[in-house]
């Protein structure tokens, strides 16, 4: 795993992610200079906008790459299917020129080029994703690590680790840490590999990259000297917490500790950008409300046609620290409670919620944040789950990073939590632009399961 904008991504995608775009824009260069109507590459790169074409269709490919979920499915299971799915995005690719045409003609690239270097970049990008996935079969490596100690946590990550290969780690086992030592559970997916006693032998057994430190708590003072000659002899020692957080990309609950949030310099979000989240929010929601008003007024007539009563409903949802608001939705049901067909169609298609725009111009709410919660319910929350109102620390979103990992079949609090809190930690514009995309990835695609979900389980329906 390698970090982006604060987010773990596998090495194998990023680096199939960065040398895919360069091969893309190698293909459409040598397509344009085998075009004999273009004399010069130099002119036409820099002065007829070349270098802003091909950079246009460069970014269109890739984009439908990633809602192909091709950089998630990194392993070729079909050469087959690999050709079939190439040849969809390339057509894709073909249809986005076209319409970026009808907006701007010299914004698309010329006919020859497109055609030749879509050719060159199907057979090139077939050709890499190959070479690429035997490569990677061929030295398929995992980094080792050996845990101290049985938690819950240690539990998660070696699951983890089982489910997703392409983390790059295998956990070897678990050393007993505490002062008992009985026999391992059955229930753990772990072996015992013995006690804390045996870890000299057990490092030279199995050589581990890393050991983890199951918990915090078993930690005695004279191990501190061990410790410290292992991390000078090249093993990384973490903590579970740590790990949890940089492979699952969420705050572990039950293992945050009270002097980290007291004295740790991240906790809250950063002034400049909280500023740019504002800014950007405000004038993105003007935006949208501009572009969807036509459609709000047609909702709003029909609502108003279908039964009696308000157009717009208001419900009371929790803000920044606490504060109280009045989140805006197009009534959708009768005084009795039962849903109109108008009503039932805006839920379908997600309508009635176009009118929260006006919540992001009040500043009530931003594009990008934790989910709005009943204030009473939210109070019971905060006092049954402790750093509850930590996630306070922002203002609500409209989308956000619990919302994107987590379903609304089951409700699961605890783990949106974790989301929250590690969106609070780390939030920043880069991180907003990357939930946005994948927003919008599943607004356009809601039936996609893709490995961003997969951690998440539940949430409730909003």
């Amino acid at each position: 795993m390698i970090r982006i904008f604060n987010n773990a991504i596998p090495v194998r995608a990023f680096t199939l992610f960065v040398s895919e775009v360069a091969l893309l824009f190698f293909c459409f260069i040598a397509a344009t200079l085998a075009d004999p109507d273009i004399g010069d590459l130099n002119v036409f790169l820099l002065y007829d906008s070349g270098a802003l074409r091909i950079g246009i269709v460069v970014a269109f490919v890739v984009l439908v790459l990633f809602f192909r979920n091709m950089y998630v499915q990194v392993r070729v299971r079909s050469r087959l299917e690999l050709f079939q799915n190439l040849c969809m995005i390339f057509g894709i690719a073909f249809v986005g020129q076209g319409m970026i045409g009808y907006l701007n003609r010299d914004w698309i690239v010329p006919r020859k080029v497109m055609l030749l270097g879509s050719v060159l970049a199907l057979v090139a990008l077939f050709t890499w994703r190959l070479y690429f996935d035997s490569v990677a079969r061929s030295i398929a490596t995992r980094r080792k690590v050996l845990f101290l100690g049985m938690s819950p946590t240690v539990r998660q990550l070696a699951r983890y680790f089982e489910e997703h290969p392409e983390a790059g780690i295998h956990a070897v086992g678990y050393l007993e840490a505490g002062e008992e030592h009985g026999g391992a559970a059955s229930s753990d997916p772990l072996p015992r590999l013995g006690s804390i006693d045996a870890l000299d032998d057990v490092i030279d057994r199995f050589e581990p990259g890393s050991i983890i430190i199951g918990r915090r708590g078993d930690i005695r003072p004279w191990w501190v000297e061990e410790f410290l000659t292992l991390r000078f002899g090249g093993i990384v020692v973490e903590e579970a917490s740590s790990l949890y957080e940089n492979m699952l990309v969420r705050k572990c609950a039950t293992e945050i500790w009270p002097s980290r949030l007291v004295f740790s310099p991240t906790i809250g979000p950063r002034g400049v950008g909280l500023v740019l989240q504002t800014a950007y929010s405000f004038f993105l929601a003007a935006l949208l409300l501009l572009l969807t008003a036509p459609l709000m007024l047609i909702a709003a007539i029909l609502v108003r046609l279908s039964s009696p009563g308000p157009v717009i409903e208001s419900e009371l949802r929790q803000g920044i620290h606490e504060n109280t608001f009045h989140r805006y939705r197009f009534r959708c049901a009768t005084a009795s409670g039962e849903l109109t067909p108008v009503g039932k169609l805006l839920r379908a298609a997600g309508l009635d919620r176009l009118p929260r725009l006006f919540n992001l111009l009040r500043g009530d709410m931003l594009l990008v944040g934790p989910r709005p919660e009943h204030p009473a319910y939210a109070a019971e929350l905060s006092r049954v789950i402790p750093f509850y109102n930590q996630r306070n620390l922002v203002k609500p979103g409209l989308t956000g990073w619990a919302r994107i990992h987590c379903g609304r079949q089951e409700q699961n609090t605890l783990r949106e939590l974790e989301y929250d809190l590690y969106y609070v930690e780390n939030q920043s514009p880069m991180m907003d632009s990357l939930i946005l995309l994948l927003t919008m990835k599943l607004v356009l695609l809601p039936n996609d399961q893709t490995e961003v979900l997969s951690s998440g389980s539940a949430g409730r329906s909003d």
